[in-house]
């Protein structure tokens, strides 16, 4: 049996875990926060600028550019956009899956934003030709700007057919929609 002394030492263990995981929980809900904010921010942008390639595509006749020609050689690229740790429940795996589900490995190279992501997919036999794991965290203009100079080179050199973009969709805390998205040849 425990002695008296042994048992006061493991309350405060114990305690002290609990003061702990309320202090990360707290951490958590404040980026959890700043997240959605920028999010929603710039949803709006990204909704208008889609509707407006689309209204003119379709309201245009024989435009002829190099981001609109389809049929090209090349192997498709895909953005997978995950986190760097586990413990997300099925965010990372729903969008490795989802990859998988759409994209042969064959034919498919990967620009992981997300250390999970690449794992997962590496351990599926994709090839990994970009990583971009440290920008997870704080994403800036000019990250985003050095992997489309990266994607697009490939693409205008004929490495590149086709580009995509898997990223999950954020609803609420709750529902998480993993996403899949054609972003070249626009169509």
């Amino acid at each position: 049996m425990a002695s008296m002394k042994e048992i006061k030492r493991r309350r405060e263990s114990i305690q002290s875990t609990e003061q702990i995981t309320k202090a990360m929980k707290l951490v958590s809900t404040v980026k959890l926060q700043k997240a959605r904010a920028r999010a929603e921010e710039s949803k709006p942008y990204f909704d208008l600028m889609y509707e407006t390639i689309a209204s003119i595509l379709e309201k245009s006749e024989n435009i002829s550019h190099k981001y609109l020609k389809s049929g090209q050689k090349g192997k498709k690229a895909v953005i997978v956009i995950t986190a760097n740790r586990g413990l997300a429940g099925g965010y990372n795996n729903n969008i490795i899956k989802l990859v998988s589900a759409n994209l042969k490995k064959e034919d498919t190279v990967v620009y992981a934003v997300g250390r999970k992501g690449k794992e997962g997919l590496e351990r599926r036999g994709y090839t990994i030709a970009g990583e971009y794991s440290e920008v997870i965290n704080e994403p800036t203009y000019q990250d985003a700007a050095d992997m489309t100079k990266v994607l697009l080179d490939g693409f205008a050199k004929g490495e590149i057919a086709e580009i995509y973009l898997a990223y999950t969709n954020f609803k609420n805390t709750v529902v998480h929609i993993p996403t899949f998205l054609k972003l070249l040849p626009i169509s």
